[in-house]
Formats: structure tokens, sequence, C-alpha cells
């Protein structure tokens, strides 16, 4: 179904004259909407990682896997297991009602490398590996066997072992979480299956109010608010301002997010909506970014992927 553009409605217009950005600026307001929100620190939030593993691929790159999620394929061919470089605070997100939607807004945020397979009896027809802001594959089995995989699973948890013969291995021992939507896989997403289509079509000022809020609590540099607009419970907000690195990751996610130089385009369909922005980064460099959001549980619009589209 191609893309529906929309024109900017009043929601959208309404929230630039809210964030000062209608008319006139009052003079320091734009010094004081960039500044950084000093915020009261969290305490550290650490558990026994997961995961362990490491991967090397020429245009991939190399890294560590710590951390991850799994769940039940929502099609019945297997169980999901998604590793990431950094910690996502899978104990927090395992049991949430989109765990991959929560895993895959946290590794924008992290800008983290990840590998993925889907086990059904213990083997998995694809074994997939990327970067949020890189480069991405999926090896498909044609039977070549360049991956084995072994693992052991229950209602409740899963664990086991991936050996790739040529890039690395990774083991895993993690909770089998049960979502409440139909979660798409990394390894879905590379070959453009994103989104699910039973799920309903966000509405114009759905998308334009998530972006917004997103995108203030971002260039103010706004964690709890951050995860806050992208649908965290005040739990895992906690818990995930206490992982180690992540404010320096915030700096880097806050740059994504643009000073518009034209009104923005909105497009949808079911189970996914998009927000086009033009304009310059802190930095001054031009982009036309596209900021994806998919539907958590409700009206709830998550920030997924950023498409970045330098000028």
């Amino acid at each position: 179904m191609p893309y529906l553009r929309c024109c900017i409605v009043a929601a959208w217009a309404a929230a630039l004259a809210l964030s000062g950005c209608g008319g006139e600026t009052p003079p320091g307001a734009q010094d004081r909407k960039a500044a950084k929100v000093v915020e009261e620190k969290a305490p550290a939030y650490t558990y026994p990682a997961p995961v362990k593993g490491h991967y090397k691929e020429a245009n991939v790159g190399e890294f560590d896997v710590v951390d991850g999620v799994a769940y039940p394929d929502p099609n019945g061919r297997g169980t999901v297991v998604y590793v990431t470089s950094k910690p996502i605070a899978s104990p927090m997100i395992a049991g949430s009602a989109c765990p991959m939607t929560q895993a895959r807004a946290l590794s924008q945020l992290r800008d983290l490398s990840y590998l993925e397979v889907t086990l059904a009896r213990g083997a998995s027809k694809y074994f997939a590996a990327g970067k949020s802001f890189g480069g991405s594959s999926r090896e498909e089995e044609v039977g070549g066997r360049y991956w084995q995989s072994r693992a052991k699973d229950d209602p409740d948890h899963i664990e086991g072992q991936v050996v790739h013969k040529q890039h690395g291995s990774f083991q895993f021992d993690l909770p089998l979480s049960k979502p409440l939507v139909n979660e798409a896989s990394q390894g879905e997403w590379i070959q453009g299956a994103r989104w699910d289509g039973a799920a309903p079509r966000p509405t114009q000022q759905a998308l334009a109010a998530a972006y917004q809020a997103v995108h203030d609590a971002a260039v103010k540099k706004d964690l709890k608010a951050l995860l806050a607009a992208q649908g965290f419970d005040p739990k895992q907000v906690q818990a995930i301002r206490g992982l180690d690195g992540i404010e320096a990751d915030l700096d880097v996610y806050s740059a994504r997010f643009l000073n518009a130089a034209a009104p923005p385009e909105f497009s949808s369909k079911p189970g996914t909506g998009y927000v086009r922005i033009e304009g310059a980064n802190a930095q001054g460099r031009k982009f036309a970014n596209y900021y994806h959001f998919a539907p958590c549980r409700g009206d709830r619009l998550v920030l997924v992927f950023i498409a970045e589209n330098p000028q």
C-alpha cells in the first residue's frame, strides 16, 4: 500500500507554537530550550549479563554482545532471539506489552549493534546482524550450514548458543517474553516486513504529538522525559537512566533531531507512520530525516527508527 502524504494540521502548529517555534522567539528562549536538563542522577542499574559473545564481519563491524530479548514469533515460526552490544535493561522490558518495540527504541537511542536468529527446534533459517545507524545483513540457510545453534526452552525461559563458522558466536540465557502485540523481528525488518498490517493506522494528530514530545525531550537532553514519551513506565525509566554510558548516548542521539526548515510531512499505514523533517542538526549539517513510529499498545506510539539522509 503506498504511503499517503498529508498536510500539516492544527495540532502540529499548536505544538510548535507552544514550544516557541512559531513567530518571534523571545530573547534567550532558544538557548534555554537547547540547554541540557539537569536531572537528579539515577542510581546505577546493573545485572548479570544474560548474553555473552563476539562477532566480526567486514560490512557490519566487530563487537561483543551482552544483552537481549526473546519472544515467540507471532506467526509460529519459532523463538526470536535478539541480542545487543550494550545493555538495554532486559529484566525491565522483558515483561512489557511490546518488548521488541522497546528494545528497538533503546537500540536507536544507544546506537548499538545486534545479532538475531529465530530458533525452531534448535535451528534458525537465518542469521541477522547489523548496527542501528550502520549496515545490516541477513544470511539465509540454503544448505551450507554456516551457523549452528542449540536451545533449551520452556514457557518462561530460553537458553542456548549460536556459533557462526566465519564470524563469531554468542550464548544467551533470557526470559521468554509474551508480547501483547504482533512484534516484527529484525530479520523481517531487513527484508522489508516491518509492520503489523492488522494494527490500526496512526492518525496525523497522534504522529504530530508523538514526534513533538520526543523531539522536545531529545533536544533538551531530558532522558527522563524522552523515555516517558516513548511509553516506558516509571520503573523502566529509573532503570534505563541508571545504565552505564546512557547519558553519552543521549548526547549523540539528540543531534539526530533537526531544527525544521520546512513544514513536516506525515504518512501512515496500518501499524506504522512517519514524520519527515527537513532541516539542520545542532552542528548545522542539513538533513531530510524520516522518524518512524509504531504502536506499542493502544494509542501509544514509539519512535523505533530514524532514517537519516544528509543533504
